[in-house]
């Protein structure tokens, strides 16, 4: 089940959008590994990078970084490694030194 989506502007005036589905979604660098379900094309993202997990009904998501070597940031504060975060819609986010936005539905 649909619980939001990640946008990113970065490399794409138009935006670039993933969605996020109910349970784990891996976040991860495309193609350095297999099992993600959000691959992003960027040098600073590590192989697998974060954790968003989402509930849908209402929408809940909650984000983690599992070790990545370049941080997780939530509102520019890098998150400790394996702390799951509470997420909200139009929370910014960056997986190393590329920008996202949440969008909760």
């Amino acid at each position: 089940m649909l619980a939001g989506f990640i946008v990113s502007f970065e490399g794409n005036e138009l935006g670039t959008f993933w969605p996020l589905y109910a349970g784990k979604n891996v976040i991860g660098r495309k193609d350095a590994m297999e099992g993600l379900d959000i691959e992003i094309d960027h040098p600073t993202t590590s192989s697998r990078h974060a954790l968003i997990t989402a509930t849908a009904r209402p929408g809940k998501l909650t984000l983690e970084d599992p070790g990545s070597t370049n941080g997780t940031y939530l509102s520019g504060e890098r998150l400790p490694n394996n702390q799951p975060r509470d997420l909200k819609d139009g929370d910014a986010v960056r997986f190393g030194g590329y920008s996202v936005t949440i969008k909760v539905i």
